[in-house]
């Protein structure tokens, strides 16, 4: 199948304030690189005639630079510090382009989910889908990510899939890459909403916002998906050969491990409690 890429919009988020120009110094330099990885992929994206929306939020002077001198279809500057608020506004911006028919919501750093982009947008392209998840390859998730990282996600994502059977939004045999990051949806009113959706706990339990913001993770990236599932709107799960940046994984495991294992482990815990208390408030509405 063939696509016009002029069809397909790529929502970004860019924030590497600690970037700078130049080789790498040291693989402890986590901004710099993250920052290489991200300008890899968004001259790739430009160079396959891609749409491109970018929020950045307070990245170096001298990467904003090299960003303003890109033929971004928009650049825009984050209004808010944390990463759903900034999402939205991406997609916003993104869902108004003509001719876009399909958003993917990615990391900038993912250079290898553009050798996939077929796969993940023709359900959605061909109307058999409304929501994209794609799905990491078990042998290169095993092999290309650090291993904690893959541990973590892995059992992750079976308490999540485990929960969303246990409420009836997945069938048996089915299984979402939950923690794999980027996300395709239409460009629909109807799809989009669930997207710009804010959920908050109530006031009993606000204390844990301090800890838990479903604003970080959840409301952009996991409380669509699960919204949609029990609206019933289609959500496809598709099988990708994603591989892990060498020198990302190098950064995670010798450079700056400490630091990833305790953030990985930090946000596999926020997002399943996120998970616990929404399908509990969907429950009650139900009744």
């Amino acid at each position: 199948m063939s696509i016009n890429p002029k069809n397909i919009a790529f929502a970004i988020i860019t924030y590497y304030p600690k970037w700078y120009n130049g080789k790498l110094k040291s693989t402890s330099h986590t901004d710099k690189i993250r920052g290489d990885l991200a300008l890899e992929f968004l001259q790739k994206t430009i160079s396959m005639g891609f749409h491109l929306v970018v929020v950045d939020g307070k990245s170096s002077k001298s990467f904003k630079r090299l960003l303003k001198n890109l033929p971004i279809i928009k650049l825009i500057k984050k209004l808010s510090p944390k990463r759903s608020p900034a999402k939205r506004q991406a997609f916003k911006t993104a869902s108004k382009i003509d001719g876009v028919k399909v958003i993917i919501a990615c990391e900038g750093e993912k250079v290898s989910l553009l050798d996939n982009v077929i796969p993940i947008v023709k359900p959605i392209l061909e109307n058999y889908a409304d929501i994209v998840m794609p799905k990491r390859e078990e042998n290169l998730f095993k092999e290309t990510y650090p291993d904690y990282m893959y541990q973590s996600e892995t059992e992750g994502n079976k308490l999540y899939n485990e929960q969303l059977r246990i409420h009836n939004l997945i069938k048996e045999e089915e299984e979402l890459d939950m923690f794999f990051g980027p996300r395709a949806f239409c460009n629909d009113p109807k799809i989009l909403s669930l997207f710009f959706k804010k959920f908050h706990f109530q006031k009993d339990q606000k204390s844990l916002e301090e800890y838990f913001d479903p604003e970080e993770y959840s409301n952009a990236l996991y409380f669509p998906i699960v919204i949609a599932l029990q609206k019933k709107f289609r959500v496809k799960s598709v099988e990708i050969p994603f591989s892990y940046p060498k020198l990302q994984k190098m950064n995670e495991t010798i450079g700056a491990k400490e630091f990833f294992v305790e953030k990985r482990q930090n946000q596999r815990i926020a997002t399943l409690l996120h998970l616990m208390y929404l399908l509990s408030y969907l429950q009650k509405k139900q009744l």
